[in-house]
């Protein structure tokens, strides 16, 4: 909230009313680009975005999409913005777009002054200023956030947002991919396949008990580390800062990266692994002397691991109360 404040008040100082804002300017800068995105500098942002005396509204992703930055997401967030540019100007070409609405990227090249004044380090961020005045215009006019999650990172979920944010319907233009649909149909056939053979040749009765164990718990972990919430949301792999150094957990416990789910899959195995081990292998050492070391070993184990989940815990929730040697 500071920092749409801090927008609207910065703009205000530096162009007062921002006088001959104009749409057909904004357009001029879209058609620049292929996909209908405008590249702004500081002074265009503040007086065709920021000011508030207008009859349009613009989506703008505040970005660094140089190779220097290193910054993965600002690709992935730039062709999702791109994906409903090109969308909404399919409709505008279609007849069905009723409403005033330009797509801009301001990068941290071209307003790198306005990002230092006003603190703002975390990025992407994708921002919506809605029309001031006019038959369109919201009963507030202030900007607004969209909130990047999985769901809304994808294409067909930013439309879905900015659709519900402006009031209005948006359509994502998303190329089909062939090749994941060749790649799912592969591997579907190449399923199917194995679960013939395997029915054809295999006695599921003379399976070991220990077999059945080990599917159940791989189950097991995967239905509780994550791994559906994945499927549905695609987030992305890893996160990543904006000086390009890897983040492995989200830190919030309504998003999550899809590393999350192979790190606490593997933890939740160990634990469990250390429990069989304690439980099935260790009475049946017959030195005692080894005994005591294995389970010391063990215990030490599923005590470390343990603690490492706590401290995960208390990552993605800092309400959680329990904590086990690590912090």
């Amino acid at each position: 909230m500071k920092l749409l404040a801090g927008l609207v008040a910065l703009g205000a100082a530096l162009l007062g009313a921002a006088a001959g804002s104009s749409f057909d300017d904004l357009q001029a800068l879209c058609s620049q680009d292929s996909d209908g995105v405008a590249r702004l500098r500081v002074d265009a942002f503040m007086k065709q975005v920021v000011n508030e005396d207008k009859d349009y509204a613009v989506v703008v992703q505040l970005t660094a999409l140089s190779p220097q930055y290193k910054c993965d997401t600002c690709h992935a967030i730039d062709r999702a913005v791109r994906a409903v540019a090109r969308g909404w100007r399919r409709q505008q070409q279609g007849g069905s777009a009723q409403r005033k609405i330009a797509f801009a990227t301001l990068d941290v090249e071209d307003g790198e002054e306005l990002f230092r004044s006003m603190g703002i380090s975390n990025i992407p961020r994708v921002m919506i200023f809605p029309a001031g005045k006019g038959p369109h215009a919201l009963a507030n006019a202030s900007p607004r956030e969209l909130k990047l999650s999985a769901k809304s990172s994808s294409p067909e979920g930013m439309a879905v947002r900015l659709g519900g944010l402006l009031g209005i319907k948006i359509e994502a233009d998303v190329p089909a991919d062939y090749t994941k649909y060749a790649v799912s149909a592969a591997g579907a056939a190449g399923v199917s396949y194995a679960a013939v053979l395997a029915y054809r040749h295999i006695d599921l009765r003379r399976l070991g008990r220990n077999a059945w164990a080990v599917a159940t718990i791989t189950f097991v972990l995967l239905m509780t580390s994550g791994l559906m919430w994945n499927r549905i949301n695609e987030p992305p792999y890893v996160g990543q800062t904006r000086t390009g150094d890897a983040v492995l957990f989200a830190p919030s416990q309504n998003q999550q990266f899809g590393v999350e789910t192979q790190i606490v899959a593997t933890a939740y195995a160990t634990c469990a692994l250390c429990v069989v081990l304690l439980v099935g292998h260790v009475p049946r050492v017959a030195n005692s002397e080894q005994r005591t070391l294995v389970t010391f070993l063990i215990v030490a184990s599923l005590v470390l691991v343990y603690s490492y989940l706590n401290s995960v815990f208390r990552l993605k929730m800092p309400g959680y109360p329990y904590r086990l040697l690590l912090p």
